[in-house]
């Protein structure tokens, strides 16, 4: 196999995997309950419902953001491929931010717009998840992969390249296998956003990595400013992570909130505010330049795992 060209095999793999997460959670998620538990009255206590007939609906800033995240997305993922002129690395990009938006919206609808009614609606207690947020996690496991796919393919050759996008394939797949068994168990841990960033995290560092060591060798101008460019994407996009967990541990969301006395702005909230300026970013310095590193070098061993040299 051709290990530059996965696209087939890689998206076979990320369909069954969904498919795999979708048929096993016939009613088992359900059993998952928040602890300590949670009661409708304190969900709407929590933050914004607004009664809209028969339905609530929650966070209404969240939920225009998080859909407004999930539009840009896919726009600047369908902006890559329409623009790819046979480039693989611009292909994979846009695979990855598409997948990021249609993640996006499955967390919009689980997350924010319809939380009540998924999770609470009907209920004594409320449930801890669901299929929508199965699926967001897995999307975005995919996602980071292919984004970690269009790097190798921008930034290495030889055995370098094959390994990353080895590697890439693999972690979605096992982060499947991971999601498949928190449906079935059911467990919260294999289910918890932390999970996700313990598989995701790596594939962000590695993108650092290349595209630091390609930045610092490239032998051209324009090549380095494309890995750099890669390379302060994937340190905003850590900061995004960062500033999420730090504005949730010092619970800001509840303090601002003050009991439905104060304004509604949460962790979620900084993650999509965040997210929409590192989409910017992408577009605004990788769109006009990301493009697939040439085979011209690749005899050099040196060059071949991305340490040094340049296409001239």
């Amino acid at each position: 196999m051709d290990a530059t060209r996965p696209t087939r095999r890689s998206l076979r793999w990320g369909a069954l995997a969904a498919a795999a997460v979708a048929l096993t959670g016939c009613g088992r998620l359900d059993e998952l309950t928040y602890d300590p538990p949670v009661t409708p009255e304190e969900w709407c206590a929590g933050r914004p419902c607004v009664q809209m007939g028969d339905i609530v609906l929650n966070e209404p800033l969240g939920t225009f953001l998080v859909f407004a995240l999930a539009l840009a997305w896919v726009g600047v993922g369908i902006y890559f491929l329409v623009t790819r002129q046979g480039q693989r690395s611009r292909l994979w990009l846009g695979i990855a931010l598409i997948l990021g938006g249609v993640g996006a919206a499955q967390a919009g609808v689980s997350y924010q717009a319809f939380s009540y009614q998924l999770k609470c609606a009907g209920q004594e207690v409320c449930r801890y998840t669901n299929g929508f947020e199965v699926g967001y996690s897995v999307t975005q496991a995919w996602s980071v992969s292919a984004m970690l796919i269009a790097v190798a393919i921008a930034c290495t050759v030889g055995a370098a390249r094959t390994a990353l996008i080895v590697y890439s394939v693999a972690n979605a797949a096992v982060y499947c296998v991971v999601a498949v068994a928190g449906v079935m168990t059911p467990s919260k841990l294999l289910l918890s956003f932390e999970v996700l960033m313990l598989f995701a995290l790596p594939g962000i560092i590695l993108v650092m990595v290349v595209a630091g060591i390609r930045w610092r060798h490239a032998g051209n101008r324009e090549d380095r400013l494309s890995a750099r460019a890669i390379f302060w994407a994937a340190v905003l996009l850590i900061a995004v992570q960062v500033a999420y967990f730090a504005y949730y541990a010092l619970g800001v969301t509840q303090t601002l909130w003050n009991g439905g006395a104060g304004f509604y702005f949460s962790e979620n909230d900084v993650l999509h505010v965040g997210m929409l300026l590192w989409l910017w970013f992408v577009a605004a310095s990788l769109g006009p330049r990301l493009a697939d590193r040439g085979d011209a070098d690749a005899g050099d061993p040196t060059v071949a795992v991305g340490v040094g040299g340049g296409t001239p």
